[in-house]
């Protein structure tokens, strides 16, 4: 039987009187005298009191009442405050009391390694305390040894919240994190993220968002163009980071839009003259303004031989044009006329491929490498609605080649479209493709019915065949829209898979077929359904041009695999950033939410508010399944849809530069 150890107690915190206190002799240095330093240690405890106890024990016969075992320069520094009369003999001192003869030895033993550091929530209390007892920043750094510049560091961490530096004590956040918070002007908004931290579930992207809500530095984008000068000479000014960890904090942000407008001038008013309309936003990437349009992907084997030629010799000039302005000084007084030539090459680059639209709105927003970065939008030419079906169907029999008659009955799908842009339209039916994939992957039983019914559609239905250049004749080509990366909860999950099936191919030597016939077959299975599953593609790019007969096969499919995209990925910002206000407020009620605030919401705190009520529900719109559903009655019309899309919404100062008539 194993003998039970009982530790020895902890010791009791007491407050001895001054005078009660002398050294024991079992204290391992107590014959050594006090050495240069105990005057500056002495400063220090009348600023800050006693920050480690003294370890003590009962006085015995012919001794003060309490005998000090591990403490000795804290008792000459107390001792000498004394002699020149600072404190006076009652002055109560922090000790731990060890009462047993075993605990007595352990404490006289304790090396400084065997005993608790100082924590440096301790050191920045002691820096407030001494602040508030006027000694000044030489003083205090000669105290406690450290530079002056240090000192103003940590005072700066003793005056956040109180509960900041209590949540630094327990582990709960780290020194960086402190300084995060000390940066933080609002004590309230300290005191409420350091509770989340005290019951442990603080994210610190949310003290970052605080403080980026009007923060802005010399890395804005803007700064670039306008340049410290020219910023400073406007009455600008600029706040360096005490820590030293971020860069200069811009405090007159409306100076630095102002001086950005007026340098970015000369570049709207020549796109102005080139005939287009001139929008400032903060950045590009957002979806076209109302009455233009996204210029669509350019796919290199769609082109002509003489449009081809004109693209790539347009992309030679931006090249060219680009690469003359990397060592030009973009804060310059002729950095507009450089920047010029680039962003009209771009132009050109933008305008080469196109067939049905025209250029006409340029959206320009600040960039730290060129100063001014364009991004273009077409306009439609005017044909109706008629013409544009009929023109969007010629396009697609070129890409399929003859048209046929098909044996297979197409039901009726009601689609719901209303209210929505074609860019929105196609980010649905992408989204949705995405969550169809990851449900048929999970399946490989949906998956096989799948396979089988498509190649009995190529092969024994009058659907057409491609030639491939593979043994069997059946062609495939795995989902992708354009350079949009894949979503990680969804396809990104099945191209995981893949890649790591690649990996164990590539390691086994075999060639294809070998290596496929060695799986196990639930691993077979399994590969089939994520094979299968990546060639879905039910995108569709505009709300004219739908698909039908492959939404049919999509709601069978999903179906089959009993899909459910909000199992894996509720709407994101990137989702519902497409959306309109007036659209994001309708899935706010899809999903029963009553909250009076969000008609205050800006569209980006709309947007980030959706995609949190969404995650907690694990929720997502109906409109991404695959199931048949009628539209429902309640979707904002086209011309509500439209609304968010007008310039006075847009990102930056929502000011839109018209083009002249």
């Amino acid at each position: 039987m194993t003998d039970v150890v009982t530790p020895t107690p902890a010791a009791s915190q007491v407050h001895v009187p001054l005078q009660d206190l002398a050294l024991a002799p079992e204290n391992i240095r107590f014959k050594t005298p006090a050495d240069q330093g105990v005057p500056q240690l002495a400063d220090t405890i009348a600023a800050a009191n006693v920050v480690i106890p003294l370890a003590v024990r009962p006085g015995r016969k012919g001794e003060k009442p309490f005998m000090v075992l591990d403490g000795r320069r804290r008792l000459f520094a107390l001792q000498l405050l004394l002699e020149t009369g600072r404190v006076d003999g009652s002055f109560p001192v922090k000790c731990e009391l060890f009462e047993t003869r075993e605990s007595q030895a352990a404490a006289a033993m304790l090396t400084n390694v065997e005993r608790a550091p100082v924590h440096m929530a301790d050191v920045i209390e002691a820096i407030g305390k001494m602040r508030r007892k006027k000694m000044d920043t030489a003083a205090i750094a000669g105290a406690l040894g450290y530079d002056e510049l240090e000192i103003k560091r940590l005072e700066a961490l003793a005056h956040v919240h109180g509960d900041v530096l209590k949540a630094y004590r327990k582990g709960a956040l780290t020194l960086k994190q402190v300084r995060l918070f000390a940066r933080l002007p609002d004590r309230k908004a300290q005191g409420e993220l350091a509770a989340t931290a005290l019951q442990g579930y603080f994210h610190e992207y949310q003290l970052h968002q605080a403080l980026a809500a009007d923060r802005v530095t010399s890395e804005d984008e803007r700064f670039a163009l306008v340049g410290l000068d020219r910023y400073t000479a406007a009455g600008g000014r600029v706040e360096t980071d005490l820590f030293g960890e971020m860069p200069e904090r811009l405090l007159d942000p409306e100076t630095l839009q102002d001086l950005w407008r007026g340098r970015a001038q000369p570049l709207v008013d020549a796109f102005k003259a080139a005939g287009l309309a001139v929008y400032i936003g903060r950045d590009t990437g957002y979806r076209a303004p109302e009455g233009f349009e996204t210029l669509p992907y350019v796919y290199p084997g769609d082109l002509d031989e003489a449009t081809k030629g004109r693209l790539a010799e347009a992309r030679r000039a931006a090249a060219e044009a680009l690469a003359a302005l990397d060592e030009e000084d973009l804060a310059g007084d002729d950095a507009a006329a450089k920047i010029l030539p680039a962003l009209m090459a771009k132009m050109e680059v933008a305008a080469a491929p196109l067939k049905r639209l025209t250029l006409g709105a340029v959206l320009l927003a600040p960039d730290r490498a060129i100063g001014v970065k364009a991004e273009f939008f077409g306009a439609p030419a005017a044909i109706d609605e008629a013409e544009e079906d009929e023109a969007q169907e010629a396009d697609d029999q070129a890409e399929a080649g003859a048209p046929y008659e098909p044996d297979i009955e197409v039901p009726v799908i009601e689609v719901e479209v209303d209210g929505a842009s074609h860019a929105l339209h196609e980010t649905r039916t992408d989204v949705a493709t995405r969550g169809l994939i990851r449900d048929l992957a999970d399946n490989p039983g949906a998956a096989l019915v799948a396979l089988i019914a498509q190649l009995f559609k190529h092969l024994a239905l009058h659907g057409p065949v491609y030639q491939g250049e593979s043994a069997l004749v059946i062609s495939a080509t795995g989902y992708r829209r354009g350079q949009t990366p894949a979503i990680p909860a969804l396809d990104g999950e099945v191209r995981g898979r893949l890649d790591q099936r690649r990996a164990a191919y590539l390691a086994s030597n075999l060639r294809p077929i070998a290596w496929v016939e060695s799986l196990p077959h639930g691993e077979r299975m399994a590969l089939l359904a994520e094979l299968v599953a990546i060639s879905l593609n039910v995108r569709e790019e505009r709300t004219t041009s739908l698909r039908r007969s492959a939404r049919a096969e999509a709601a069978e499919i999903a179906e089959l695999c009993g899909a459910d995209i909000a199992a894996h990925w509720t709407p994101d910002n990137d989702y519902l950033s497409v959306h309109p206000k007036k659209q994001l407020l309708s899935l706010l009620d899809d999903m029963g939410v009553d909250d009076p605030r969000v008609k205050t919401l800006k569209k980006e705190e709309l947007v980030a508010f959706v995609a949190e009520a969404a995650a907690e529900r694990q929720w997502a719109p109906s409109v991404l399944s695959w199931n048949a559903a009628p539209p429902s009655d309640d979707v904002p019309d086209a011309e509500a849809a439209s609304d968010s899309d007008a310039p006075e919404d847009r990102p930056g100062d929502g000011l839109a530069e018209q083009a002249a008539a």
